[in-house]
């Protein structure tokens, strides 16, 4: 059986009556070609079953039209609502997305840098993790161009889009005291991600503002880790008015470890948290959250990527702090 021969733009061109530069520029809707050929050509290589050969184009532009998104994990909503806004703006730009995760693993991270550079990606969004700096040191030396999401490095000047982390925990301490607690317990993350480190800095601002004590551990954002240790040292928790945790994950699993044993919040024990992601999904329930406006994240990270693999680059690196806002909930 003779296999149908694959449509080429020689093809498209033939029955267009035109060029196989007009055929290119019209497949991208250029201005320069009529609004009737370019209607034309796109009903054309639709009907012939047209697909354009990536590989092809990009030998001979040196652009693939295709961003990476290099985050950690696909199963916490924050970052898979970050995924989503990247999906959707990528489209609208038209550009196509490769994921990589990392699942907080410095080796996965720097093995997922190698792979996307080997993919020759035109750039990298990258949520880093931040035990070391292998990853972002590999793409400096490649020349790849990336922007950092969601966390900074203090020591190594890069372009980053972030929240401002340190007034989104002053807002959310400033809301609790403000809703009468005077012993709020802070469970952080690991002290090496910059946003850890940046909140500290707001929950600690806000309390000496008031001449609070500070109280603070240090939890984890694997799955289990926080409603394992609410569970293990209720008693501590019940020694404080409210708790204000490092990101809603640790917020819902705090929230279903105290209920379940009987807590009831916000009567007996208040509780916020950072990302507010009720404004992306459906929640059991309405957690009182300083909102991290992802869409608009993704959306600057994005437009500085695109500039820079466009080689429009600023004498310094460019740094894009957005403001976060209160979203109240039930729970203070």
């Amino acid at each position: 059986m003779n296999q149908k021969k694959k449509a080429t733009l020689r093809d498209i061109a033939q029955i267009c009556g035109c060029s196989v530069t007009s055929v290119i520029r019209a497949m991208k809707d250029s201005p320069t070609i009529s609004v009737a050929l370019r209607e034309k050509v796109q009903k054309t290589a639709e009907e012939l079953g047209y697909i354009n050969n990536a590989v092809a184009s990009s030998m001979r532009t040196g652009n693939t039209n295709t961003i990476a998104v290099c985050l950690q994990d696909f199963s916490n909503p924050y970052y898979s609502s970050i995924a989503k806004y990247a999906e959707k703006y990528a489209r609208e730009m038209g550009y196509s997305i490769i994921y990589a995760t990392t699942n907080e693993l410095p080796f996965v991270e720097y093995k997922a840098c190698m792979k996307l550079i080997e993919k020759n990606v035109d750039g990298i969004l990258l949520l880093p993790i931040q035990k070391d700096f292998r990853a972002i040191e590999l793409l400096q030396k490649q020349q790849m161009p990336f922007v950092l999401v969601g966390r900074r490095f203090m020591d190594h000047d890069t372009d980053y889009v972030v929240s401002d982390d340190v007034k989104a925990a002053y807002i959310a301490t400033k809301h609790l005291i403000e809703r009468g607690a005077s012993k709020i317990l802070y469970i952080n993350a690991p002290s090496y991600i910059s946003s850890s480190r940046e909140r500290l800095q707001g929950y600690k601002k806000a309390l000496a503002e008031h001449d609070l004590e500070s109280y603070v551990m240090e939890g984890s954002m694997e799955y289990g880790q926080t409603k394992k240790m609410v569970k293990e040292q209720l008693s501590y928790f019940k020694e404080f008015d409210a708790l204000f945790t490092f990101c809603d994950i640790m917020a819902f699993e705090t929230y279903n470890a105290l209920t379940s044993l009987g807590v009831r919040i916000p009567s007996d024990l208040k509780l916020i948290s950072i990302d507010g992601l009720q404004e992306d999904i459906s929640l059991p329930c309405n957690i009182t959250s300083i909102g991290v406006n992802r869409k608009e994240i993704v959306k600057e990270s994005f437009n500085l990527l695109l500039n820079k693999c466009k080689g429009v680059n600023t004498p310094e690196p460019a740094h894009i702090i957005l403001e976060p806002y209160l979203l109240q909930g039930d729970t203070t």
